[in-house]
């Protein structure tokens, strides 16, 4: 289920991040170890799920304005390439 829009959707078809000991994550395997959480690779899901607090709720962990912010750039790079796939 993506923790911005609450719509549920198959694990393949969303984004997952995972709580590390550094910070948050991208999993773009979907194979790491911990808590996870999933978005849709939807620009308005991803703004909606990166303004507000539903990542560190959902992971329960706070996240740094460092560790946002390379999130955020690594999110955009992704929804790039996923906007130019066929």
């Amino acid at each position: 289920m993506c923790i911005a829009c609450r719509e549920s959707d198959g694990k393949r078809d969303l984004i997952r991040l995972v709580r590390a000991a550094d910070g948050v994550h991208l999993d773009e395997s979907g194979k790491m170890s911990g808590r996870g959480a999933y978005v849709h690779p939807q620009v308005n899901c991803w703004e909606k799920a990166l303004a507000g607090s539903l990542i560190q709720k959902a992971l329960r962990t706070k996240i740094s304005a460092e560790n946002l912010a390379t999130l955020s750039a690594s999110v955009s790079t992704l929804l790039q390439v996923t906007d130019e796939s066929p």
